[in-house]
């Protein structure tokens, strides 16, 4: 059985990731890219059982939030803001 640690701090890293992670970045402009965003984006409709759109948020759970918000409300609308805590 292999063991990971995933807090933050040193912690042993797989021979497959350190091999991953010195090859070239992979760039969002690239075919290689567009290819896996496809292929994402194709696994995300089979798991969600939906022909319709699927997006991909490159941001916290905080801005996939407040995308919903600005997208639901008009400027000028009045919204009621609960808070529950933070972290």
């Amino acid at each position: 059985v292999k063991t990971y640690n995933f807090a933050p701090g040193p912690t042993p890293v797989p021979p497959e990731v350190t091999a991953r992670m010195s090859q070239p970045i992979l760039t969002h402009r690239s075919a290689e890219f567009s290819n896996l965003l496809h292929d994402v984006t194709d696994g995300l409709r089979y798991i969600f059982q939906t022909q319709n759109d699927v997006l991909t948020l490159t941001a916290s759970g905080s801005g996939a939030m407040e995308s919903g918000i600005v997208n639901l409300l008009s400027p000028g609308d009045r919204a009621v803001a609960i808070v529950g805590g933070k972290f």
